[in-house]
């Protein structure tokens, strides 16, 4: 039987050497990897021989040990603590999506994402035309043609068609007159040139300043319409017959002034009469049928340029209401001026403006201002924005006067038809009336 452990042999001394196995670590005795070497009493006790009994060598470990970590342990928070976390979160993120929605989302939505994808989608069928961008007026303003592209030139022509207007001196005192009445209609803007015959002398008030023409712009149609018959006949060609009949189509029918526009599409009306009904009663039907005529705006256009009038320009067919046609007073009065130049137009294209303009239907403007014995060739235009008028005045004892008031209003002033009544009579008695007064 074997007999139990003593004390002395089971805890030996840690420096003995029966303590250290052969590599100098320390034996566990009480193994229990080893269970053959171990006995057990009813002591619960191990039994070993020390000496028989061989351990195996304990490695070392090497490296840093890495250390537990500790459990987050949470707090328990009150539940008004955690209801009032809650409310805030939700409120700052309220807020923040309310402002995102009220600046920023408009902001972005006209500029991103209308412009770059909703305009891309809803416009994807468009054509983009950049001649059209770049120059929009290329359609209907131009002056030459090259392999079917219309073009804007310089004029080639050194010297105007038209005489420019030379004056000796300005008068200053009918100059002081008008400036005074114009104090009294602030809400007016006045474009004003008179041309004094006798003294060649003038007044200019924004003479050159551009203003809508309204239905003056009918004045330069028909003195192209005169001067291409000329030029017809100049070349060896048949010039323009004015008993000739053109067409009524609706293409012409328009709004505005005039009774044409009442008339049944199919009738034929003679070229005379056409610039008749322009002139007296400033049709704006009879003005589109003669503008074809003479070349449509672009026609125009270019005659205007070789006449010399820098400010004097047709954009829009008749009726005009935009103003997008313009002129300017020294412009129109240059124009009247060039009626008399045999060089410009011949006497039975004189007699013809004659005739038109003697007998104009609209007498409340610059007329109203004159008296009876006086005689007014003339052309008036009305847009809400634009009143003026613009021809020559004859006196009894000879004298004559080249007069063109225009006005910038407020829509459909009426204050503008008084001022130019009162300028138009201020002019007359400064003009003819005390003519050595300046």
């Amino acid at each position: 039987m074997p007999q139990p452990l003593r004390k002395t042999d089971y805890y030996f001394n840690e420096n003995s050497p029966a303590y250290l196995n052969s590599n100098g670590v320390r034996r566990n005795f009480a193994n229990p990897a080893y269970p053959q070497n171990m006995q057990t009493c009813g002591q619960n006790l191990a039994y070993a021989n020390p000496n028989t009994v061989r351990y195996p060598a304990v490695k070392e470990r090497r490296g840093r040990l890495k250390p537990v970590p500790k459990k987050n342990v949470r707090k328990k928070e009150n539940s008004f603590i955690t209801l009032f976390k809650a409310l805030f979160k939700l409120t700052f993120i309220a807020c923040f999506f309310g402002a995102f929605v009220y600046y920023i989302l408009p902001y972005n939505y006209s500029n991103y994402f209308e412009p770059m994808i909703l305009n891309r989608f809803l416009n994807r069928n468009i054509n983009f035309n950049a001649k059209e961008y770049a120059a929009p007026s290329a359609s209907y303003l131009a002056n030459s043609n090259f392999m079917g592209e219309k073009l804007i030139v310089p004029v080639r022509h050194n010297k105007a068609q038209m005489v420019p207007l030379a004056p000796a001196s300005r008068f200053y005192a009918l100059e002081d007159k008008l400036t005074m009445l114009s104090v009294k209609y602030p809400q007016i803007e006045p474009a004003i040139y008179v041309w004094d015959y006798s003294k060649s002398r003038s007044v200019e008030i924004n003479s050159n300043e551009i203003y809508s023409s309204a239905s003056i712009i009918k004045l330069p149609v028909l003195v192209e319409l005169l001067r291409y018959s000329q030029s017809l006949k100049k070349a060896g060609h048949k010039p323009i017959d004015f008993n000739k009949k053109l067409l009524f189509d609706e293409i012409y029918r328009t709004s505005g002034s005039g009774s044409l526009q009442y008339e049944r599409a199919g009738n034929s009306y003679s070229i005379n009469h056409l610039a008749s009904i322009m002139i007296q009663s400033s049709d704006n039907s009879a003005t589109n049928m003669l503008l074809e005529q003479i070349g449509g705006m672009e026609g125009l256009n270019s005659a205007i340029r070789k006449w010399g009038l820098k400010s004097t320009q047709i954009s829009n067919w008749l009726p005009d209401l935009k103003g997008t046609n313009t002129i300017s007073a020294k412009d129109m009065a240059t124009l009247l001026y060039n009626i008399d130049n045999p060089k410009f137009l011949n006497n039975d294209s004189k007699y013809l403006i004659q005739q038109y303009m003697s007998n104009v239907h609209n007498n409340t403007l610059i007329h109203a201002g004159l008296p009876k014995e006086a005689e007014f060739l003339h052309k008036t235009g009305d847009i809400g924005t634009m009143l003026g008028d613009a021809g020559i005045v004859y006196a009894p004892n000879g004298r004559k006067y080249i007069v063109v008031i225009l006005t910038k209003r407020k829509f459909n002033d009426y204050s503008a038809r008084d001022f130019i009544q009162q300028a138009s009579k201020i002019i007359y008695q400064s003009v003819i009336e005390n003519a050595d007064t300046y």
